[in-house]
């Protein structure tokens, strides 16, 4: 039990530490295609582009849904999170790695989730709990193969 709180103790000071090196101030776009609101933000980390999608949960439903997929949102949550992955050079989506996002809310309380990959999106998310306005920071840990990087980027609540 100690190491396991060791280890997610560095990994966060890692978070903090590692994500004002690539917090993604920049790279953001709102889409609102037919009532479905989202948006998404592009980080390039180490020949790695990392793509974030912030959807609230009722967009994210209707999408699901459009696309005849299983509508499994968890309870208690207001927004789903994807990450996708893609290797700089060949364009390749990365379907392997290991990703530990954390969200960070206005008044500087966390959550922390292992994503999980979504072959029929070819992407990972997870269900986060984001009710208050203002400003949230969003980071992820991702390691593939032996390698480990920080992505991250700020989502504000309206």
């Amino acid at each position: 039990m100690k190491k396991l709180l060791s280890v997610l103790g560095i990994l966060v000071v890692g978070l903090f530490v590692l994500s004002s090196v690539s917090l993604a101030q920049h790279g953001g776009m709102k889409m609102d295609s037919g009532g479905m609101k989202m948006e998404t933000k592009d980080v390039l980390v180490e020949g790695v582009k990392v793509s974030f999608m912030v959807m609230a949960n009722e967009s994210h439903k209707k999408m699901l849904k459009d696309m005849k997929m299983k509508e499994d949102i968890e309870p208690g949550t207001t927004h789903n999170i994807t990450v996708i992955l893609k290797d700089e050079k060949t364009q390749k989506e990365i379907t392997d790695a290991e990703i530990q996002m954390k969200v960070v809310d206005p008044k500087g309380k966390d959550q922390i989730k292992a994503l999980k990959y979504e072959g029929e999106m070819k992407s990972y998310d997870a269900y986060f709990n984001l009710p208050e306005k203002g400003k949230y920071q969003v980071m992820i840990l991702f390691k593939v193969g032996d390698k480990k990087s920080t992505a991250g980027m700020h989502h504000e609540v309206k």
